[in-house]
């Protein structure tokens, strides 16, 4: 047996409560419209109408909330979210038209006088409705925010507006009750302003989805997060719409011209992960552009992307790798390994290097000292595996390893003749909570040892498994 998917499962948790607003908006309208017609209360009346307009809205959300639950598909490609923004706009102009009514008929009321009869029936339904529609209302409320559902938070809305008008009710039939009628007719054009007023918000909300107006400040804290991804010179342009729960970002950004088409995709993915808690479900599109950034721009990089950038200005430079740098006091200390191609001169890679350094120099105004590596590119030598021939030198170096254990342990290693010496290439395993720092230190350390222990040694490859 196969479990739901998060997102299915949450969509049919917000039918679920959908549901429960149906049943519950049915029960509270039978009541009330029962107990207003024996009373004559055109308070509890008006609260009836209130709650079958519930009964109408919770329907209309059941439907929606149902239909926006389905997938994308060729017709609709950006799926049928909006259909959650079109029920709450249809349960909106309901309630318009009825607080319309209801300040009509108490106006009229007042008029004629035609009051009504006081009763504890009415005050017993009406308490028993401001109960029902609380509880009913928080459900609603909860389950909208945790699956952002916009629909299901319109019915809450609703739920919670006939809490407060049933509230007034209540006090309209107190004052019924010590002979004082107009209270009940005052108290529906209360109910009625109270559902215009709340429902005029929920209107605006509607209409702003519907017209995809973007949420307020969120194309700013996107700005804000895009920025401060590795690699990203600029975001140039945010778009971002609501459609039902989902919010899609469309985002154009740019990097560095020279980076590659793998490296811009990581950025992509490493910006669509810093979006994702912006909201339940989010869909972000990102279009990378390439640009030859100013000073200041890559100024606000950290040291290793500055680097990368100033090794991709410079042709004959192929990678700089091997970073470190050193911090002491307010001024840095910063050594590298500089990889150029084998037919350059010493005297050419010599100023190119120097290029690199004045480059990082402008970039990085604290620095003190910058020490280069100069290598050429990969080569590949003729080479001999003479491990069989050698149990002396894997002897030693057994018995060197042995010095850092624990926590190293041998494995094997593979001796190699090739024009320039002999390598040694060591497997070892070593405890994986370990830091990279930490293990790269005795990784080097060893290398050192077995370089000084057999000067026929000119290479030492350390591998760590993690163990």
């Amino acid at each position: 047996m196969t479990s739901m998917d998060p997102i299915t499962s949450g969509r049919k948790e917000v039918q679920r409560a959908a549901m429960w607003s149906v049943l519950s908006a049915t029960f509270l309208t039978l009541i009330k419209l029962i107990t207003g017609i024996l009373t004559n209360s055109l308070g509890v009346i008006s609260e009836a109408l209130h709650s079958g307009l519930d009964l109408l809205a919770a329907g209309i959300t059941l439907i929606a909330v149902r239909r926006a639950s389905k997938v994308a598909d060729s017709e609709h490609q950006y799926g049928h979210g909006k259909i959650e923004n079109f029920a709450a706009l249809a349960e909106t102009i309901i309630l318009w038209v009825t607080s319309v009514w209801i300040i009509y008929e108490a106006l009229r009321r007042i008029e004629l006088q035609e009051w009504p009869e006081a009763s504890e029936w009415g005050i017993l339904v009406m308490s028993i409705g401001v109960i029902v529609t609380f509880f009913q209302s928080r459900v609603l409320y909860n389950a909208a925010n945790k699956h952002g559902s916009q629909a299901l938070e319109a019915d809450a809305l609703h739920f919670r507006t006939d809490m407060i008008s049933s509230a007034v009710v209540l006090l309209g039939l107190g004052f019924v009750q010590i002979n004082i009628p107009i209270a009940d007719p005052i108290a529906a054009i209360g109910v009625a302003f109270i559902i215009f007023i709340v429902s005029y918000r929920l209107g605006r909300r509607t209409f702003d989805s519907l017209t995809d107006k973007a949420p307020e400040g969120m194309q700013e804290e996107i700005v804000r997060r895009v920025s401060q991804v590795s690699g990203v010179i600029d975001c140039t342009r945010v778009r971002v719409r609501h459609s039902g729960p989902e919010l899609f970002a469309d985002i154009v950004e740019k990097v560095d011209e020279g980076v590659a088409t793998a490296e811009a995709h990581s950025i992509a993915e490493a910006i669509e992960k810093e979006l994702k808690p912006l909201a339940h479900r989010i869909d972000v599109i990102v279009h990378i552009e390439p640009a030859e950034g100013t000073i200041e721009q890559y100024s606000g990089l950290n040291i290793y992307d500055q680097m990368q950038h100033i090794a991709r200005t410079l042709p004959e430079v192929l990678s700089v790798h091997n970073i470190r740098v050193f911090e002491i006091s307010d001024s840095l200390d910063i050594a590298a390994d500089l990889e150029m191609s084998s037919d350059l001169t010493l005297e050419r890679a010599h100023d190119v290097s120097e290029q690199f350094e004045e480059g990082l120099r402008t970039l990085v105004k604290n620095v003190n000292s910058v020490t280069l590596h100069l290598e050429t590119a990969l080569t590949k030598d003729e080479s001999a595996d003479i491990t069989s021939k050698s149990s002396e030198i894997v002897e030693s170096v057994k018995h060197i390893v042995s010095e850092y254990s624990p926590p190293i342990q041998y494995r094997n290693s593979t001796i190699k003749r090739e024009n320039s010496g002999v390598t040694v290439l060591l497997d070892c395993t070593i405890p994986g909570e370990i830091t990279l720092t930490e293990s790269h230190d005795i990784a080097e350390s060893i290398e050192k040892k077995i370089i000084e222990t057999l000067q026929i040694v000119k290479t030492v490859y350390v591998h760590f498994d993690p163990v």
